[in-house]
């Protein structure tokens, strides 16, 4: 059915659009027509399909088909939260605040899956099978394709996070993992604005080493190199000289050799570990 846009309710607290998704979306529109409707509710809430309707908004359209789902108050609520689910670009912190929302709708609408505590332990509640409903992380792991685990862990850190430490974690963008956000959470209140804080900042870059000296450095290696291969050459002349050796003295000879290139190996060895190191850093920072 077709629907004024102008009668749809969008609900206060719903994720801000993304611009470029709309202006891309509405190019779509533009040429196909528009392939899935919205949802709303049956008092015109919209439940799925916000970034549809501010796109047919930039194309001027006042109507818009819809379809009407029978959810409304906490149905309805929990279907915009999944639809938020499959947008991109979603943080690990607004991912939890969205799981820890779901949870309390989902055991709202589904209370016979709440675990309880007995004696400071957690019990499962043995009804879940009678019943038909998954507990809250399994069915939030089934859609968001995760793992039960990932889901606790994020819901337990929107959970007990400050909302002056997730204020931090949110303006730090990337320079908070979410095993970091996780840890933070778990420090009392009082320390974890403080921790989120310290995350925040960012060591001074190591200063790179000039072009011109390293060019110079291997300009000197690469001479001390050419002058102990010109010194061979001139022992390479008294080759039979050195072949009526005693026995003494001929290991001599070779233990000089070897420790000549038991220090090339192991000069070797350490600057290729070094650029192992380096390179992992490099890694990490990207």
């Amino acid at each position: 059915m077709q629907i004024k846009i102008s009668e749809i309710k969008i609900n206060p607290g719903r994720r801000d659009t993304q611009q470029r998704n709309v202006e891309e979306l509405a190019r779509s529109i533009a040429a196909v027509g528009l392939m899935n409707p919205i949802t709303v509710t049956h008092g015109n809430m919209l439940i799925a399909g916000l970034h549809r309707l501010e796109a047919v908004k930039l194309l001027g359209w006042t109507e818009i088909e819809c379809t009407v789902s029978d959810a409304d108050g906490l149905q309805a609520e929990l279907a915009e939260i999944d639809e938020n689910f499959v947008r991109a670009g979603l943080s690990h912190r607004e991912l939890g605040d969205l799981l820890l929302r779901r949870k309390e709708l989902y055991e709202a609408i589904h209370p016979e899956t709440r675990q309880g505590q007995r004696n400071g332990q957690t019990v499962k509640n043995d009804n879940l099978t009678v019943l038909g409903a998954k507990p809250f992380s399994e069915d939030t792991a089934d859609k968001l394709g995760v793992s039960k685990r990932t889901v606790e862990r994020l819901v337990q850190t929107a959970a007990n996070l400050t909302p002056e430490a997730k204020k931090t974690i949110r303006d730090a963008g990337d320079k908070i993992t979410k095993g970091a956000a996780l840890k933070i959470s778990r420090l009392p209140p009082d320390q974890q604005a403080e921790a989120a804080a310290v995350l925040t900042i960012v060591p001074p870059a190591k200063p790179k080493p000039d072009t011109a000296d390293l060019e110079s450095l291997l300009k000197e290696f690469k001479a001390h190199a050419q002058r102990f291969i010109s010194g061979m050459t001139a022992f390479d002349r008294q080759a039979e000289t050195f072949a009526r050796m005693s026995y003494v003295q001929s290991n001599e000879l070779w233990n000089s050799a070897v420790a000549v290139t038991d220090v090339i190996r192991a000069f070797s060895k350490k600057v290729n570990h070094i650029k192992d190191e380096l390179q992992g850093e490099h890694d990490h920072e990207n």
